[in-house]
């Protein structure tokens, strides 16, 4: 692998190539779920990116074959303490919220799982793309939910259930899944904790395309390299306009 001068990562893996940040979560043993190490690990690379003049996009995808992400790492989950609850929320916040003001466009490659805080993430890109093996879904309500929609894991009890007060998606997924999808379809998935298929994502305009998994890899590179051939300043220019919701009549107000 090329020296991106970034440096080495623990849980990530980055390569740069022909102008495509390939940022790929890299814990495939525990589905790529999310850890601190890897927060602070994307807050790197996403500060770096914004200064890299040979990066015009960003490719976030997950090692192995199950999973992009599984969300919130449950042996950190576990231990934390009521304090350190806020500060994780926090935490994934910050660095989701970095993601998602990169200067150049960023595409989440989902395939296999991407439930709670690793569809929180792919949200934070500037869309998605998935794998029709997907599986989406904010399912964090099931996990103090009554038989039979309470999953294994948390039987013995939801280490994020307050004794008092509720508990919801934490990582920007009540904000960012409505703007994608609208309120009332938002709502549907939030309230029921439902994972989907890919089909149902891609007519409910949570994934903007659906490729074959044998295809996958294929396709997703054949739409980075068509981004990566574009100029950089004019992905960042249109990337502000539409986000900020500018219209380009006066100059360009930045």
């Amino acid at each position: 692998m090329p020296d991106t001068g970034y440096g080495d990562y623990e849980t990530i893996d980055l390569r740069l190539d022909e102008r495509v940040a390939w940022l790929t979560l890299n814990r495939p043993d525990k589905l790529n779920a999310l850890t601190p190490a890897t927060m602070h690990e994307l807050r790197d690379v996403f500060t770096r990116v914004d200064d890299d003049e040979d990066v015009c996009v960003v490719v976030l995808r997950g090692a192995g074959e199950r999973a992009f992400c599984a969300g919130m790492d449950l042996a950190w989950s576990e231990k934390l303490t009521p304090r350190e609850r806020v500060e994780q929320g926090r935490l994934g916040e910050k660095t989701f919220a970095m993601m998602e003001r990169a200067s150049v466009p960023v595409v989440a490659a989902v395939h296999g799982y991407a439930v709670g805080g690793g569809l929180e993430l792919a949200l934070a890109a500037d869309f998605i793309v998935a794998s029709d093996d997907a599986k989406v879904g904010l399912v964090e309500i099931t996990l103090s939910a009554r038989p039979p929609y309470r999953p294994k894991m948390t039987e013995d009890g939801d280490p994020d259930q307050p004794e008092y007060g509720g508990s919801a998606p934490g990582w920007g997924g009540v904000k960012r899944l409505p703007e994608r999808i609208g309120k009332a379809r938002a709502k549907e998935l939030l309230f029921t904790g439902a994972r989907i298929d890919a089909e149902r994502a891609l007519r409910l305009g949570l994934v903007n395309d659906v490729y074959p998994a044998a295809e996958f890899g294929e396709r997703v590179g054949e739409l980075a390299r068509r981004i990566a051939a574009m100029n950089r300043y004019n992905l960042r220019l249109v990337k502000e306009l539409v986000t900020s919701g500018y219209d380009w009549i006066e100059p360009h107000p930045s």
